[in-house]
């Protein structure tokens, strides 16, 4: 068993003495940055991930005592890095437990987010997961298109990027396109470009889809969406979209 309170100063001593001596990052306000109201010591990520691997004096214990540590640890902190920790570990957890279980205590992280960086993080632990409980995940993830939280909308997208990567995905078209359109309307800047992110590493496995995509709904896309879904597409067709949204804003002003 480990005892939170003094595994949690230990973890925030290391962190005070190395906020000390970091150089600046070229970022001026990195939590800002960020977008998190988390406390913020202002590490570098390459710094907080030699803390990780380097370990704690209670990195010995089984691994779902450790999980169990930093789950309190992801629930109970307010702090970005440490928060990161957290994630840390839960992306080992998940390599080792490959099952819907371990899907669903990823998932019960999404509560806390309030940032684009923890976001992604997070989304590529359950995007790599999903070779293991497929159908399942993409149900629980679907689901999440309707939360009233952004953070939840977003997850609904970006681990299906990770998991479209994947040479075990038996995902369809259509299931990319069922997750899509429900957002393509959505306000949420982080949603939108989620939206776009993921269009545009569709389109690198189904080309002919996303242009087919693109010139049916090119319309009536956010430009955050647009600019990112058609980043990899010819300058012949981009310049042919672009028109048709020009057009179709002319026809919205009569």
């Amino acid at each position: 068993m480990i005892n939170y309170d003094a595994a949690l100063v230990e973890i925030q001593g290391i962190l005070d003495k190395l906020s000390v001596n970091e150089k600046p990052s070229g970022i001026n306000n990195l939590q800002q940055y960020v977008g998190t109201k988390y406390h913020f010591y202002a590490l570098k990520n390459p710094t907080v991930q030699a803390v990780f691997k380097k370990g704690f004096s209670f990195s010995h214990e089984p691994i779902h005592v450790q999980m169990k540590f930093y789950t309190q640890l992801w629930n109970e902190s307010n702090c970005y890095e440490i928060m990161n920790l957290s994630l840390m570990y839960l992306s080992i957890y998940c390599k080792k437990h490959k099952d819907f279980d371990a899907f669903l205590l990823a998932k019960s992280f999404l509560f806390k987010i309030d940032n684009w960086a923890h976001s992604d993080f997070l989304s590529s632990i359950i995007g790599r997961h999903m070779i293991h409980a497929e159908a399942n995940i993409y149900k629980d993830l679907y689901a999440l298109n309707k939360a009233e939280n952004l953070w939840e909308r977003r997850a609904a997208l970006v681990p299906l990027l990770y998991h479209l990567k994947s040479k075990k995905s038996n995902l369809t078209m259509n299931h990319f396109y069922d997750s899509i359109n429900p957002r393509i309307l959505d306000e949420a800047y982080y949603v939108q470009k989620a939206v776009g992110w993921l269009l545009r590493e569709f389109g690198e496995k189904f080309p002919n889809e996303l242009l087919s995509f693109l010139y049916t709904n090119a319309y009536q896309m956010s430009s955050i969406a647009f600019a990112t879904a058609t980043e990899k597409i010819s300058s012949a067709d981009k310049e042919q979209l672009k028109l048709i949204r020009k057009e179709f804003k002319k026809l919205k002003k009569i």
